[in-house]
């Protein structure tokens, strides 16, 4: 079904109601007016009869036109014209006064003069056809010029104005549309908002009516909806935290294992060679230096730090990246395609963090192409967002596995933490944005990062 905005449903019926006012009303008034005058007018016309009648001057067509401006015709028994005041053919009058139908009404009405609206070479009149001896008649024609004049003139002067009034209608019609419409409509802008996640602003309440206490209500829910969320995502963050404390319990325990092993054989056996002694103090060093890193790492995502915004250039930023990695990509037989949007706008980004997100972003692609293959990366303007998709030919990650891919200490890789994507994740929500990743076994991956163009939804600690 067809949406028509309230502002159509509010101005549309006020215009056709007006427009059936003002043109129907006048023209029954007009009518309703002519028939009234055309009664009062057949009145006079029959005073006047008489008044000829008894002044003789029924016997002198001329002084009857001279006194009354009225045309006489006398008319015989057949018909025939005998003489008129008009000028002009007779043959031609005789059709248009229409004789026989007169004296058909005339007997139908015993004798009686009959009135009717003939006519006459192009001109109205109000006819009185008079019976006098022998069948003549004696027809009074009094002109309605100045009445035909008159109704013309108020028809044009109706149709003059109808448009005026109507535009008029239209107009105050959808200013009042657009003052109802207009806070709907902010409101409606401002329920999108809190769809898309931003409840942080309210909705200004402009009027104070019904549309005023929704958009109040509306607020009240917003905040009431903020809370909620602000207790659940408290909720949340405490059941990852044990869930973290859990999973790094378990990913620190065996390299603290080997540790203790391997301190434990240095204690008891004290009669090893220098070299095997040193051997065993250098896997120790690195376990130790493993457990830094996911310390570290597990810091890093438990405690971001507050952000260092300022505008950048976007594709600056990666490519410096990609010059870091430029050995790494070769030496693993990766083809960099790069597709740059020069158009870019500065974009606001911790220029550091941004960087240490894309890295472990790349270094995950690199990893998923041990064989070799292709990265493509690219950046474009979408809206009111910056997009950046990185695409590479490796194995692809099962669909088992791709919802988990952001969760910490989940890794498919033997020396992996599984903090390098959720840190990245992170790092993205952290400015506003998003990351989304798709992916097909055996045929590659693909990697969506969007960043907003402003700081509006960006969390700054």
């Amino acid at each position: 079904m067809r949406r028509y905005r309230i502002q159509n449903k509010i101005v549309l019926p006020f215009i056709l109601l007006f427009t059936v006012v003002v043109l129907v009303v006048p023209l029954i008034t007009i009518m309703l007016f002519d028939r009234k005058y055309d009664e009062q007018f057949s009145l006079e016309t029959q005073e006047w009869l008489k008044v000829i009648v008894s002044t003789t001057y029924i016997h002198d067509p001329q002084k009857v036109k001279e006194a009354y401006g009225a045309e006489v015709m006398i008319v015989g028994v057949d018909n025939t014209i005998n003489s008129s005041t008009l000028e002009g053919d007779w043959s031609t009058f005789s059709a248009e006064m229409k004789f026989p139908e007169a004296r058909e009404r005339i007997e139908a009405s015993n004798g009686e003069f009959v009135l009717q609206n003939v006519k006459v070479g192009g001109r109205l009149y109000k006819v009185i056809y008079y019976p006098q001896k022998a069948r003549r008649l004696y027809c009074l024609m009094r002109p309605m010029a100045k009445i035909a004049d008159a109704k013309r003139q108020a028809t044009l002067w109706m149709l003059g104005i109808a448009p005026v009034v109507i535009l008029l209608v239209a107009l105050i019609s959808h200013l009042i549309g657009k003052n109802l419409a207009d806070p709907i409509k902010e409101l409606v802008q401002f329920t999108r908002r809190v769809a898309e996640g931003n409840l942080k602003g309210q909705c200004k309440v402009k009027t104070h009516d019904e549309i005023g206490d929704l958009t109040i209500a509306f607020n009240q829910m917003t905040r009431d909806l903020r809370n909620s969320r602000n207790e659940l995502i408290q909720a949340e963050r405490l059941a990852t935290a044990g869930k973290m404390a859990a999973s790094f319990a378990h990913e620190i325990r065996n390299p603290l294992s080997s540790m203790r092993m391997l301190a434990q054989m240095l204690m008891r056996k004290k009669e090893l060679p220098e070299s095997r002694r040193a051997q065993s103090m250098r896997y120790i060093l690195e376990e130790i230096e493993r457990i830094d890193v996911m310390v570290k790492g597990w810091m890093d995502f438990a405690r971001p730090a507050a952000l260092d915004l300022a505008p950048n250039n976007l594709n600056q930023a990666l490519q410096e990246v990609l010059d870091l990695m430029e050995a790494n990509l070769s030496h693993h037989q990766i083809l960099l395609l790069k597709k740059f949007d020069a158009n870019l706008p500065p974009v606001p980004f911790d220029r550091d963090k941004l960087k240490q997100a894309f890295m472990n972003i790349v270094l995950n692609a690199t990893d998923a192409m041990p064989e070799g293959g292709t990265l493509e990366l690219s950046t474009m303007q979408d809206s009111d967002w910056v997009r950046i998709d990185l695409l590479d030919t490796g194995v692809g990650i099962p669909p088992e596995n791709l919802n988990r891919l952001f969760e910490p200490f989940f890794t498919t890789k033997p020396q992996g933490t599984g903090l390098g994507l959720a840190n990245a994740k992170r790092v993205l929500e952290q400015h506003g944005g998003d990351i989304q990743m798709e992916s097909v076994v055996g045929k590659g991956t693909t990697v969506s990062l969007w960043l907003p163009l402003t700081t509006a939804n960006t969390i700054l600690t």
